[in-house]
């Protein structure tokens, strides 16, 4: 097996990136819709920087040939035991120890940063083995959270918003929807972070060892200047009590780069507020927002835990279809001090 050539690359050098984003491309080729970011996306994400994240990418090389990638991301805010982790090998090099020379240099930097625990996302098909996952699980990794990924087809589907709305309108009427692009507004802000904080506390997180975010106007902003930078635009709609407690939320990107589709991010509902078809309803207005603001975008996806079963119903019900699954895996590191020679 050859021995690679793996080290980090300069995320401003525009040739480095462009091969790491053309080798993301190549990797996830298989998937049955393309839904890797735009290069314009990517790249003014990488050469911008980020201020919620430490951001490294290594390459590894066959000579002066790029042949397999690797992505690092060291959350700055929380979770500050957590590493994320993407590795890409070109399909014409597979099996020949690529993706574990990558993988093995990222847990090495991730034991350097003090961190103690990696999750990676793999996906697989809706049905049927997945040779990603047997790579992670070769390695360690253990599934922690599986989502249903569902595509929505705005054509085939938006008939039936009216008839949805009729049907849960008197039950969300003591509730005010605030809607917006691209910038939270001030008067929502404290809420939005709030929901934001209590996303990872309840929204179902499987056997993963996150903790709750740290949210705040600083970070919100500076996320938006990202998003901004790279070509997308949020929309989001957020729900208001008769009290003004902000108590739900959704939220959902579309690219200018890439303008047939859109990926929805959180729904949250607050318990306490749940049963009033919140869910539906905040998820109903951002995609009326979504279809009057970008008639382009023909296809909005998402992704959905086994048991959800709230929003699970709720993505049933507007028409999501299941074309994968996305398996979220995690390994816990162990320090040279520890045996370091038990991992995986």
């Amino acid at each position: 097996m050859a021995d690679w050539d793996v080290r980090e690359l300069d995320t401003a050098d525009e040739p480095s990136m462009r091969r790491h984003w053309e080798l993301t491309k190549a990797a996830n080729a298989d998937r049955p819709f393309d839904l890797v970011w735009g290069w314009e996306t990517a790249w003014a994400t990488y050469s911008g920087g980020r201020k919620d994240s430490d951001v490294h990418v290594l390459g590894a090389f066959d000579g002066t040939t790029m042949v397999g990638s690797g992505e690092l991301q060291l959350p700055l805010h929380d979770n500050l035991h957590l590493a994320y982790s993407e590795v890409f090998v070109d399909p014409a090099v597979t099996r020949r120890g690529v993706g574990s020379a990558v993988l093995a240099e990222v847990e090495r930097r991730v034991r350097d940063a003090g961190r103690d625990t990696v999750v990676v996302e793999v996906y697989a098909p809706a049905q049927g083995p997945s040779p990603n996952l047997e790579f992670a699980r070769a390695h360690g990794y253990t599934p922690a959270l599986e989502e249903g990924m569902k595509a929505l087809d705005l054509a085939a589907t938006e008939d039936r918003w009216d008839r949805i709305s009729e049907e849960i309108a008197g039950h969300h009427a003591a509730y005010r929807l605030v809607a917006w692009r691209e910038r939270v507004p001030e008067e929502v802000l404290e809420g939005y972070c709030r929901l934001q904080e209590a996303f990872n506390d309840e929204a179902p997180m499987g056997e993963l060892e996150v903790e709750a975010e740290k949210w705040d106007g600083a970070r919100v902003r500076a996320r938006e200047e990202r998003l901004a930078r790279g070509g997308l635009t949020e929309l989001a709609v957020l729900a208001v009590a008769a009290d003004g407690e902000a108590v739900g939320l959704t939220e959902l990107a579309r690219s200018r780069h890439v303008p047939w589709r859109a990926m929805q991010s959180g729904t949250l509902v607050l318990p306490g507020h749940r049963g009033h078809r919140l869910g539906i309803a905040l998820k109903l207005a951002n995609l009326r927002s979504l279809r009057q603001a970008f008639p382009a975008v023909s296809h909005v996806f998402t992704g959905n835990a086994g048991n959800n079963a709230a929003m699970n119903a709720v993505n049933d019900l507007l028409g999501f279809e299941p074309v994968e699954r996305c398996i979220e895996v995690q390994k816990r590191l162990r320090s040279d001090a520890d045996g370091s020679a038990a991992d995986g």
